[in-house]
C-alpha cells in the first residue's frame, strides 16, 4: 500500500534499520537512530541497484515521487541512473571551479605577460569594480547573453560608454579564452555590437596653428627646466607623452642622433625609432648635464618610477594659461597638421606618428621605415619651429620698442 505523510510520521526506530515500501520500487529506510532516508530500488542489465533519492522530511513523499520518475526516465533511456547522478555531480562541482571570475583572472594573466604592471593592475581593477559583483561568481556555463547584455547597459547607464565598451571586450575574449580550452560550448558575448549607443570621439585639446608661435615663446620662458625641456621635445618629436617621460639615456643613440625606443614603451607595441634634429639634439646635451649619471633622462628621485610624472607636462601647460586649450598630445595634433598642410608625404607623417595603418591588409605588407624621409622632415619641422618663435620674438621686441617711442612722445 501506497505511503502517506501521516503514516510517515508514525514509523519509529527499531534496533534495527527496515525498509517500508511505497510503489513502483520506492521505499523509506528508518535507521536505528531514527533518520529516514529515500531509496529506489531498480535493475540495471539484470541486476538489482539501490538509488538514494534524499532525507525525510527535507525530501516530501511528493517531491520524492518526481524523483523516482525522472530516475525512471533515464532508466527507460537505457543510462544508469546512480552513475548519471555522479556525473552530474562532478559537473556541478567542475562548473563552480570554473566561474566567470576564475577564468577571467587566468585570462587576464595570460594576456597580461609582456605588459607593463600598471596595464595589468588596471585592467583587473575594472573587471573587478564592473563585472565580477554582477557574473564573476556564477559558472561559465550559466551565464546568458541577458546577463551579459545587463552588465553592459549597466556600466553604460553611468555614463561611461568608453568603459562599458572595454568591458564588452573583455568578457568576449574571456568566454572565447575559455572555449577554446573546452571550458564551455558558447560565448553569449560574441555579437552585442548595438547594444551601446555611440560614443562622441574625443579630441585632445589642441590650440591653432596661429597660437602656435605664441605657446613656444611661454614654453622658452617657462621656469622647470624638465618640464620645460619635456614641452619642447615634445613639439620636436611628436611622441606620445607617456612615451617621452619615460625615456632612458641608453636608447639615445649620438652618432647617428636616433632615439629607439623598445616595443615595450610603445603604444602599438612595436619598436620605434625618432629622428633627432640639432634642435632636440640640444636639448638632451643640456639635460644631460643634470641627470646624465642616471638611467632616465627625466630622472626624478620623489617618482617610484624614477622619471617625472604624465601630469606635468599638463600642470606646466595649465600654469601657462593653457587649461583646456593644450595637452601633451596637442604637440601631436599640431605637427600632423602643419605638416601635412605643407605636403610632406601622409605615409611619412604617420610613421612618425608611430600610428597604426587602417588598413590591415596595407599594414601587413607595407614594413617601410621611411627613415631618410623623416630625418629630413623633422630638421625641417624643427627650423620652422625656431623660425616663427623666433620671429615672433622680433615683433614682440619691436612693439615694445614703439610702445616706448609712443610714451616718451
Amino acid at each position: 500500500m501506497a505511503l502517506t505523510e501521516l503514516a510517515i510520521k508514525s514509523f519509529k526506530p527499531k534496533a534495527k534499520l527496515y525498509r517500508v515500501a511505497d510503489s513502483s520500487g520506492l521505499c523509506l529506510e528508518i535507521a536505528p537512530s531514527g533518520s529516514k532516508l529515500w531509496r529506489w530500488r531498480y535493475y540495471f542489465n539484470g541486476k538489482a541497484q539501490m538509488f538514494a533519492l534524499g532525507k525525510y522530511p527535507a525530501i516530501s513523499l511528493s517531491e520524492v515521487r518526481k524523483k523516482r520518475d525522472a530516475a525512471r526516465e533515464l532508466l527507460n533511456a537505457g543510462k544508469h541512473p546512480g552513475r548519471e547522478k555522479k556525473i552530474q555531480k562532478l559537473r556541478k562541482a567542475h562548473e563552480m571551479d570554473n566561474t566567470f571570475e576564475k577564468i577571467a583572472r587566468r585570462w587576464l594573466e595570460v594576456r597580461g605577460e609582456g605588459k607593463s604592471e600598471r596595464y595589468n593592475t588596471q585592467s583587473l581593477a575594472r573587471m573587478e569594480r564592473h563585472v565580477f559583483p554582477l557574473i564573476g561568481g556564477l559558472p561559465l556555463v550559466d551565464i546568458t547573453i541577458p546577463d551579459v547584455v545587463e552588465v553592459v547597459e549597466t556600466i553604460g547607464k553611468r555614463g561611461t560608454i568608453e568603459i562599458a565598451n572595454r568591458m564588452k571586450q573583455a568578457i568576449n575574449q574571456t568566454f572565447r579564452y575559455a572555449s577554446q580550452r573546452g571550458l564551455c560550448t558558447h560565448n553569449p558575448a560574441a555579437d552585442l555590437r548595438d547594444i551601446l549607443p555611440c560614443s562622441e570621439e574625443k579630441h585632445h585639446a589642441c590650440v591653432s596653428p596661429t597660437e602656435l608661435p605664441k605657446l613656444l615663446r611661454a614654453v622658452e620662458s617657462y621656469n622647470s627646466d624638465q618640464a620645460r625641456i619635456a614641452m619642447q621635445l615634445l613639439a620636436l618629436t611628436f611622441v606620445r607623452t607617456g612615451e617621452l617621460i619615460g625615456a632612458q639615456w641608453d636608447e639615445i643613440d649620438w652618432d647617428r642622433q636616433e632615439w629607439h625606443i623598445p616595443k615595450e614603451r610603445m603604444k602599438m607595441k612595436r619598436p620605434h625609432v625618432v629622428p633627432l634634429s640639432t634642435q632636440a639634439i640640444a636639448l638632451l646635451r643640456e639635460l644631460q648635464t643634470r641627470t646624465g649619471q642616471r638611467s632616465h633622462v627625466f630622472y626624478s628621485a620623489a617618482s617610484k618610477n624614477k622619471h617625472i610624472s604624465n601630469g606635468a607636462v599638463l600642470m606646466a601647460l595649465r600654469r601657462m594659461g593653457y587649461r583646456g586649450r593644450m595637452t601633451g598630445h596637442g604637440f601631436r595634433t599640431m605637427a600632423s597638421t602643419i605638416l601635412n598642410e605643407k605636403g610632406y608625404a601622409p605615409d611619412v607623417i604617420e610613421r612618425q606618428l608611430a600610428h597604426e595603418d587602417s588598413d590591415k591588409i596595407r599594414a601587413a605588407y607595407n614594413r617601410a621605415e621611411y627613415l631618410p624621409e623623416r630625418k629630413k622632415m623633422m630638421q625641417e619641422y624643427a627650423d620652422y619651429l625656431t623660425a616663427i618663435k623666433d620671429k615672433a620674438r622680433e615683433n614682440k621686441i619691436a612693439d615694445m620698442k614703439g610702445q616706448r617711442l609712443k610714451r616718451i612722445a
